[in-house]
């Protein structure tokens, strides 16, 4: 079994992951509120951005140096955003700037790992980098 941490916004974002991970094997799920906003030094995988608002594949990266999972260079969302996502980002460095509140903490398979990572980001979590 592999630990996985995400981070989100609002419990509802957190939820949201909980019953969509109900379809996967997993032990151990927890939601809790931080007592503090997550600091952002931490290295995390950002939420995965989708071009154009379908499911056809990632296109965005993690904000950790050296950390990428797609194409671009880290740190940036490519393709197009939503006008809510956008004005998250006011900086327009390519993170939200919203405060991440929410913690969820789960055990998953090692095969199921990727998808289980994947479902979390694609879902809005941000995923604390193994």
């Amino acid at each position: 079994m592999r630990q996985i941490q995400a981070y989100f916004h609002t419990e509802n974002e957190a939820e949201d992951v909980r019953v969509k991970l109900q379809t996967c094997k997993h032990e151990n799920l927890e939601i809790g509120a931080l007592p503090e906003p997550l600091d952002r030094e931490i290295p995390l995988l950002l939420p995965l951005a989708f071009a154009a608002g379908t499911y056809g594949g990632p296109v965005g990266n993690g904000y950790a140096p050296g950390i990428t999972t797609g194409a671009a260079a880290a740190g940036t969302y490519v393709g197009l955003r939503s006008l809510d996502e956008e004005a998250h980002d006011r900086n327009e460095d390519g993170v939200d700037d919203r405060a991440l509140l929410y913690s969820l903490s789960v055990q998953v398979p090692d095969e199921d790992y990727i998808e289980a990572v994947e479902l979390i980001r694609h879902e809005g979590g941000h995923v604390a980098y193994p």
